[in-house]
């Protein structure tokens, strides 16, 4: 009878759905008239629980109905599958969660820490994440000393990625050693990294940082990742107290890809140096101005210091003789001045190199057009594919005409690089007039071969150049004779610098004050009046070959120190600096053709 009973009872409740399509759970009631079913707690103290399941077991439902609801307990958060999107949706907002690993050797602790000091931008974990799900993430990193780390996000695309996590807060204690230990949290996982530990200095000394002592080591190239270990900078500093505490942290702000940090703990008050290793990457070419602050004790201070970026790879073509033997132009394999451009310790990217130059593969291009060229040649060199830097050398008079003179004055007025060594009166004065807007008259001067000129004293960037300063000191003629300009207009006399001038001792002959070196002031161009200035064939010759480097790497311009003999001008026998004289010039055309040159760098 029972059994009759309960039957006839579900065949009723059955029937009741049909007709009304409302249902109510939990309490003897009619549901509310909008729902077609109602649960309620008959003592509020119960919820309703859906299907809970993994991404992977929700992924594994056959053609789930439209709004079909599940929890997600991987992603923790409640799904529904979207049928227009043909996709599972989040009711957390935002995107779901990504997943993705990370590698405790990729968490870097960077900054300083210090009892006391709040953390600042420099105070960071930089993270490594391999991400297999795009979607959003949450990052933690927490100590027990007063400071920790935390950022979300949201990766957009998979793969190897970056994730910065600032930092916030200040150490209550010191503990350099072992140091604060860090949990680092994944999206609310552990990352089971517990060997990352933080140094936390003590107080800090009372110190000035002095910017104007900054020395920058090792070479930056623009697109090649500093190493800590070569990329430095030095200061020096002034340690008033270490009463308190005395440790110290110096840090720089990042511009143009590079930054600057170090710290450590000075145990005497005085003069002392302190030096921070560089990151990043530089970005660009031109200088890099960065400003250092320091956590003194008795008051954050800031100053300014310039990092120089390496000069990138530079094409440079030579117009006149290439002979193996004198190498006029430096630029013949197995000549001294070709040694000279090529030795790394010159121009490269060493930490010591002179000047920094290149990417640490290539520096000079030495233009394949290089040599004897005749008349057409050098015009279709100078406008068509033009180099960076070109060096007129002898004998660059014989192929020289109309066309090729009107072209380097065009190349020069375009940005062009030109270092003319040349003692043909006829093509320095097409160059120059046509540059310059005059009308020179030029000579052979007094001095033969062997004689020569002396520089004057004054600041100037070839004269005091990365390779020497040559104030007072002499270059030599080779062979023949130097050819002297009358510059007497002051017109002319005020757009050139006047490096040398022909002084035969007496006063009466006719070139004496007449010049044999200048730079133009408003274009990249400085001339010579010799056109074997570079020539390096022999050694000891006193009259000839006036140019000299070592003779083992590395290839460092020298002077010549044999007792050149000074024949036709006032001065007697002696040493003379050529090579270090065109050294100079070269460190200049670098920097003028990467500041304005006729090529974008």
């Amino acid at each position: 009878m029972k059994k009759i009973f309960l039957l006839a009872g579900i065949f009723v409740l059955l029937s009741a759905i049909t007709i009304k399509a409302q249902v109510t759970i939990g309490k003897m009631a009619p549901p509310d008239s909008s729902a077609v079913l109602q649960v309620i707690s008959p003592d509020s103290t119960k919820g309703v629980l859906v299907p809970e399941m993994t991404v992977d077991q929700r992924d594994l439902i056959q053609n789930p109905a439209d709004g079909l609801l599940i929890y997600n307990i991987s992603e923790e958060c409640f799904n529904y599958w979207n049928a227009t999107d043909g996709s599972w949706q989040s009711l957390c907002g935002g995107v779901a969660k990504a997943v993705y690993t990370v590698a405790c050797s990729d968490i870097t602790v960077n900054g300083m820490y210090v009892q006391g000091s709040g953390l600042n931008g420099n105070d960071y974990l930089s993270i490594k994440a391999n991400v297999s799900k795009a979607g959003s993430y949450t990052i933690t990193g927490t100590t027990a000393n007063g400071y920790g780390f935390t950022t979300q996000g949201t990766f957009l695309n998979t793969g190897m990625q970056t994730v910065l996590v600032p930092g916030q807060g200040q150490p209550v204690a010191a503990n350099q050693t072992p140091g604060d230990p860090l949990t680092v949290t994944l999206s609310g996982a552990d990352s089971g990294c517990n060997g990352i530990t933080i140094p936390v200095l003590p107080p800090t000394a009372n110190f000035t940082l002095s910017c104007g002592t900054a020395k920058f080591n090792g070479a930056y190239v623009k697109g090649k990742q500093l190493d800590p270990a070569v990329n430095t900078v030095t200061f020096n500093v002034n340690v008033s107290d270490i009463s308190a505490g005395g440790s110290w942290a110096v840090t720089s702000n990042t511009v143009n890809g590079i930054s600057f940090a170090g710290s450590g703990l000075f145990t005497n008050p005085g003069p002392q140096t302190v030096t921070l290793k560089g990151t990043g990457t530089p970005t660009g070419t031109d200088p890099i101005t960065l400003t250092f602050t320091t956590n003194s004790g008795d008051g954050a201070a800031t100053c300014t210091a310039t990092v120089s970026i390496a000069i990138p790879p530079m094409t440079i073509l030579g117009l006149g003789g290439n002979g193996a033997l004198y190498d006029y132009t430096m630029l013949t394999a197995g000549g001294d001045g070709y040694r000279m451009l090529m030795d790394q310790k010159n121009f490269g990217t060493l930490d010591n190199s002179t000047v920094k130059f290149g990417d640490g593969n290539t520096t000079w291009k030495i233009d394949a057009r290089s040599g004897y060229q005749t008349d057409a040649q050098i015009v279709t060199d100078l406008t068509t594919n033009p180099p960076d830097i070109v060096v007129i050398a002898y004998p660059f008079a014989e192929p020289a005409g109309a066309n090729s003179l009107q072209a380097i004055v065009d190349y020069i007025k375009k940005g062009g690089v030109v270092l003319m060594f040349n003692e043909d009166n006829a093509s320095s004065t097409g160059v120059i007039d046509g540059l310059l807007g005059t009308s020179i008259t030029s000579q052979p001067t007094g001095g033969g071969a062997g004689a020569r000129y002396q520089f004057p004293t004054f600041s100037d960037p070839v004269l005091n150049g990365p390779f020497g300063n040559l104030n007072g000191l002499f270059w030599g003629e080779d062979y023949s004779t130097t050819d002297g300009l009358n510059i007497t207009d002051p017109t002319l006399a005020s757009k050139v610098i006047v490096y040398t001038t022909y002084a035969s001792g007496t006063g009466t002959a006719a070139s004496d004050g007449y010049v044999t070196m200048f730079r133009a002031k408003d274009y990249n161009f400085i001339w010579v009046g010799d056109g074997g200035f570079n020539s390096s064939g022999n050694h000891t010759g006193t009259t000839l070959c006036p140019f000299y480097t070592s003779q083992n790497p590395p290839y460092v311009p020298l002077p010549k120190s044999v007792n050149y003999t000074g024949a036709g001008t006032m001065y007697g026998p002696g040493p003379v600096w050529n090579s270090i004289f065109s050294a100079n010039a070269l460190a200049w055309a670098l920097n003028q053709a990467m500041t304005n040159g006729i090529n974008p760098h």
